[in-house]
């Protein structure tokens, strides 16, 4: 075009008509033989569509078509693509009037009413893409969801495959294991249901007595535990005087090896006072049952009768009575003495009530 123009600037001024008719004969001839766009035009829109074509082929929505995601950036690039391809056409249309302006050829016409028809065409299809558009937005919303749903429920499925498979496994065993038993005890070796019944009911009988047991062994327990607790303590009061006796006994050693034996001389005092006292109350006989119960015979002339006494486990104090060998009623004497921790007054009024005046 640079050369058409500079080919036209350096034609003489005086030519006249005939020579200025020449040169745009001349142009018109140039451009209808090697740069005629109007005869290019179909070719390059064939050509311009062949390549969108191949490029749309290789474009990520051909390459995966069902994959709704992409849409939006295959629109995109439809989007840019018009853009280039009117820009290109607008560049054409002003080349092909800068042309018919220079070869003073009037260009097309535009028809009365046929812009408004074109803008009434381009908002029908602006309205259908819109709609088109807010289709495909919400294909794609719903598609987001479909795949967030499918993606939780395929992980609750991989969940239940999972506790299927071991169920599935524990079943192969217990298949097993009950095989294993039919084959180490036949049919000929089971029980009956009769029989089964009869060794639950026994077992279950036997389970009662079991609990029962098992609750009075935890009374005595109980029981026991209190009475440990209660002659521990006992031990302790026991050590404590053992440690006093010891330590007089020490003390006596010592003395009988001086030459002191005033103790002999109480101790020998005090055994004849207790033979002394036993002669004069009658008492034949003092025997230490348990701990806590102590026998005292008496010599009376309707034969041996005995006292058994018995005191408290914790205090020490005087309890309860009763006459072993005789129908004698002693009740109210138990009580008094009781009542006054009274051991002697009981022995004397007993030997009294065996020995009648």
């Amino acid at each position: 075009m640079a050369a058409v123009a500079s080919s036209s600037m350096m034609l003489p001024s005086t030519s006249g008509g005939s020579s200025l008719h020449q040169a745009v004969d001349q142009i018109t001839n140039e451009v209808s033989a090697g740069f005629n766009i109007l005869q290019h035009r179909d070719r390059f829109q064939e050509k311009a569509l062949r390549d969108v074509t191949l490029s749309s082929n290789d474009s990520a929505m051909m390459l995966d078509p069902n994959n709704p995601i992409l849409v939006r950036e295959e629109m995109e690039s439809q989007k840019e693509y018009f853009g280039r391809l009117k820009f290109t056409y607008l560049e054409q249309e002003a080349k092909r009037h800068f042309l018919s302006s220079i070869m003073l050829e009037e260009p097309p016409t535009v028809e009365q009413g046929e812009n408004e028809e074109r803008e009434r065409i381009n908002a029908e299809k602006k309205a259908i893409l819109k709609e088109t558009k807010t289709t495909i937005e919400d294909m794609r919303s719903m598609t987001v969801k479909l795949a967030e749903d499918n993606a939780q429920k395929h992980k609750q499925v991989s969940t239940k495959l999972s506790e299927a498979q071991v169920l599935q496994k524990q079943i192969r065993d217990m298949e097993l294991e009950l095989a294993r038993i039919k084959a180490t005890h036949p049919p000929e070796d089971r029980m009956t249901t009769t029989q089964a019944n009869e060794t639950l009911d026994a077992q279950i009988v036997e389970m009662e007595r079991l609990t029962d047991a098992i609750s009075s062994t935890q009374n005595q327990t109980d029981i026991a535990r209190e009475e440990v607790a209660k002659f521990a303590k006992e031990v302790q009061r026991l050590s404590r005087d053992r440690e006093r006796e010891e330590a007089r006994a020490k003390e006596v050693r010592e003395g009988r090896e001086a030459g002191d034996t005033k103790v002999d001389e109480i101790c020998r005092w005090y055994s004849s006072s207790m033979s002394f006292y036993r002669s004069l109350l009658g008492i034949k006989l003092v025997k230490a049952v348990s701990d806590n119960e102590l026998h005292m015979e008496y010599d009376v002339p309707n034969g041996p009768v005995t006292l058994a006494m018995i005191f408290d486990e914790v205090t020490k104090r005087f309890a309860d009575a009763r006459l072993i060998g005789s129908d004698l009623d002693i009740s109210e004497s138990v009580g008094i003495a009781a009542g006054s921790n009274d051991v002697p007054g009981l022995v004397a009024d007993v030997l009294v009530r065996l020995r009648p005046a």
